[in-house]
């Protein structure tokens, strides 16, 4: 029963944010045995031989930054480059790899010119992939980057990232046009982890619930990554209180400025995030600073001088939607 704002809290957040942990546990136990199968099929020589050690766990479920529900969970699959060579390409900032014609699952896999052709890699990591048991279908994700993995048991799909690590220690992964282009999700996962230390862990629990109020509020004219950039940036800078709704108002209030301007890859790889319209930019100004005078209404109403919880809660279900629990419920 919500009968104080932290008891509503804690039940919503429980609830409807956080992934359940039992079905957590299980998503990691079977992404361990589908990274097993994957090393198998490149025994098997049904796609190209792995790199030991330096496939990646990544995205907003390694992070732990996902909300409800959990429906994908991306992986990095990284191949052995081993006699292969990578160029960058100045004028379009992407990068070519070629291989000796003697790696034969490589070779079958580069065009006319030799280069090796990070469609044909996906394709065959898609083909591969219905040799795993439990399969229900594979498919090329939408932006030509990664093979998408449906199994039969379980509610998420996985996106597989083929890629390389290059000697220069970054990643090359499919660029969605046939060649490569460069990533390193280890930095976004360090990161974050620091600033998660340096705020004594209460960084990610405030990721996860304003990304049910961005879901519901901004929607998803910005992704999700650049949303957690965005908190990042600014909890960098701005320590935590350790008071979660004081926490709440502070943010929307960068976060209403920091939305009309450009937003950084951390990376310093994918340069400005922020690729809205001034009227997209202004329109989720406003809401920002809209639910920020919200939070200050609900915060002064929780307070010993006017002491109205009910209010106090109806004024955070404004905030978060329907599914924030009534006062008494």
């Amino acid at each position: 029963m919500a009968y104080t704002v932290n008891t509503a809290f804690a039940q919503f957040i429980q609830d409807e944010v956080e992934l359940d942990a039992i079905q957590t546990k299980t998503a990691r136990n079977s992404r361990d045995w589908l990274l097993s199968n994957i090393e198998n099929l490149a025994q098997t020589k049904k796609i190209p031989r792995l790199y030991g050690g330096k496939s990646i766990k990544h995205g907003s479920f390694a992070r732990n930054t996902k909300i409800r529900p959990l429906d994908d969970i991306d992986l990095m699959v990284c191949y052995s480059g081993t006699g292969g060579v990578y160029h960058i390409v100045e004028e379009n900032e992407c990068y070519t790899i070629s291989f000796s014609k003697g790696i034969q699952v490589l070779s079958n896999l580069c065009d006319e010119q030799g280069l090796l052709n990070s469609r044909k890699v996906i394709e065959n990591l898609k083909g591969a992939l219905a040799n795993i048991s439990g399969y229900a279908k594979a498919d090329i994700h939408r932006n030509q980057e990664a093979a998408t993995l449906q199994l039969t048991s379980y509610p998420w799909n996985f996106d597989i990232v083929p890629c390389f690590m290059t000697t220069s220690d970054f990643y090359l992964i499919p660029d969605g046009k046939g060649n490569w282009k460069k990533t390193d999700p280890r930095i976004d996962q360090q990161r974050i982890t620091r600033i998660n230390q340096a705020n004594n862990g209460q960084l990610l629990g405030l990721i996860r619930l304003m990304k049910y109020w961005k879901k519901q509020k901004w929607g998803n004219r910005i992704s999700s990554y650049m949303f957690e950039t965005m908190i990042l940036d600014y909890v960098a800078c701005h320590p935590l209180s350790g008071n979660l709704s004081t926490d709440i108002r502070s943010l929307l209030g960068y976060l209403s400025d920091a939305i009309k301007k450009p937003v950084y890859d951390y990376k310093n790889i994918q340069g400005n995030l922020n690729c809205l319209s001034i009227s997209d930019k202004n329109e989720l100004a406003e809401i920002a600073k809209e639910d920020r005078n919200l939070v200050f209404q609900a915060i002064i109403s929780n307070t010993d001088r006017f002491n109205d919880i009910s209010k106090a809660i109806s004024l955070w279900q404004n905030f978060f939607g329907d599914k924030f629990p009534d006062y008494g419920k």
